[in-house]
């Protein structure tokens, strides 16, 4: 008797394209669409702090994010990378983030001048 292991096939897809809108809407929204939450935390943080010390650093990570939130959807749509469910809740609970990150930033400049004050480059 012959036994075969077979890989376990999904049926689910990503959406590459609507991954990567959702980035370029929300920053990270793509990465929790596909289910890598604390990623798209990641690109959110770098963003902010990215803008914060040099506006095109932030644009770049930004850009990054929306490619990055579409090749991950075409490899798990191609089995390179595992699929990981997304949840209505995940998204939510990122967008909430996302709204906590956008309030933070008027008092983000203040709070990174007083962080740094005491720290000497030279």
């Amino acid at each position: 008797m012959t036994c075969r292991i077979t890989p376990s096939v999904t049926l689910e897809s990503k959406e590459p394209g609507f991954s990567a809108l959702l980035s370029l809407v929300f920053v990270g929204l793509g990465q929790a669409y596909n289910g890598q939450f604390l990623r798209g935390v990641l690109f959110l943080v770098g963003t902010l702090i990215g803008g914060l010390s040099f506006a095109p650093a932030g644009a770049a990570v930004w850009l990054y994010g929306a490619y990055d939130a579409y090749a991950v959807a075409r490899r798990m749509n191609g089995g390179k990378v595992p699929y990981r469910e997304s949840s209505v809740a995940a998204v939510l609970l990122f967008l909430a983030v996302w709204l906590v990150g956008l309030l933070f930033l008027p008092v983000a400049p203040a709070a990174v001048s007083t962080l740094t004050s005491g720290l000497s480059w030279w």
